[in-house]
C-alpha cells in the first residue's frame, strides 16, 4: 500500500480495458457508473465503447473502510 493523500493508503493499480458490454452491464447495475465522467475527455462512461483504466483499493488510514477506484487513463473518444 502506499499513501495516496491524507489519512488514505491506495493498493498498486492493476491497469485494464474496460469494452463497451461491461461499460453497458455496469450502467445497468449502477446508474451512478455510466455517468461517471472519463478523465481523459470529459465525457460520461455511458458514451464510451472502450476505456482503459486503473483499479486501486483504497483505504481509509484511521477507519480501514475500504473503497474501490477507477481512473481513466485512455479512451475511444480522445
Amino acid at each position: 500500500m502506499t499513501t495516496a493523500s491524507t489519512g488514505v493508503e491506495s493498493s498498486a493499480a492493476v491497469t485494464r480495458t474496460i469494452e463497451e458490454p461491461e461499460i453497458d452491464k455496469r450502467s445497468i447495475e449502477s446508474p451512478y457508473f455510466g455517468r461517471f465522467t472519463c478523465d481523459v475527455c470529459g465525457d460520461d462512461f455511458a458514451l464510451h465503447r472502450s476505456l482503459k483504466v486503473e483499479e486501486r483499493q483504497f483505504t481509509d488510514i484511521e477507519t480501514r473502510e475500504t473503497w474501490p477506484g477507477l481512473i481513466v487513463t485512455a479512451c475511444d473518444r480522445s
